[in-house]
């Protein structure tokens, strides 16, 4: 089998896998996932049940593949956009606090439009998974931690607030976003400077609540 051959064999297994893993996602708009049949996307995909399986070995394989792609692909994108340390000292914050919106707000976005069609279906609160948002939460967490250590944050009831909160909206947000109509929706520019006045102000109150600024 030549070079040629293998890299077109390879496209179509690509196009296959894709092709089952839309299905799957466009039954789930109506049905919750874990209770889709392999008949059901068979049907919706119009291939074998024989095709399903060369792919996937049930439905939580196709789930947990899907899923483990989706999160390696947020994980890059926030590694491709690590804050830089700006440690300062409350005496200089209105003076050398940066509060232009980090690009790790913009990325987290960037990931969503990029799979809205996955994104959708996997947050919606009726059909999604459950475990898969756990696990999106951890993700976004850690990454939002990591911003607040690099810009000094204090470790208090007010940060650990902030950050549930914070993460929360991420999420609410997206779903707001990606399910709005296109003449409706927001920019990314726009909601990421709304996300962004909440990183700004627990800044402020954090060292306000020291004292150490007025």
């Amino acid at each position: 089998m030549s070079k040629n051959d293998v890299s077109h064999k390879t496209q179509k297994s690509a196009q296959t896998k894709n092709h089952i893993t839309g299905a799957f996602l466009a039954l789930m708009q109506s049905k919750k996932w874990d209770k889709i049949s392999v008949i059901e996307i068979c049907r919706k995909a119009e291939i074998t049940r024989g095709t399903f399986y060369q792919y996937f070995g049930d439905i939580y394989d196709l789930m947990e593949q899907l899923e483990q792609v989706l999160l390696e692909d947020l994980q890059a994108g926030y590694a491709a956009c690590l804050p830089k340390k700006q440690l300062i000292s409350p005496e200089q914050f209105l003076e050398k606090f940066d509060d232009s919106p980090p690009q790790i707000f913009t990325a987290w976005f960037e990931f969503c439009q990029k799979h809205q069609k996955a994104m959708l279906p996997l947050l919606d609160r009726k059909y999604g998974d459950t475990y898969f948002v756990k696990k999106l939460k951890g993700v976004i967490r850690k990454h939002i931690e990591e911003m607040m250590d690099c810009e000094g944050t204090a470790k208090d009831e007010l940060r650990a607030h902030f950050l549930e909160v914070f993460v929360e909206l991420h999420l609410l947000s997206v779903q707001t976003w990606l399910s709005s109509d296109e003449e409706e929706a927001l920019n990314v520019d726009d909601i990421v400077n709304l996300l962004n006045t909440m990183r700004v102000g627990s800044m402020y109150l954090t060292w306000k609540r020291s004292g150490d600024i007025s």
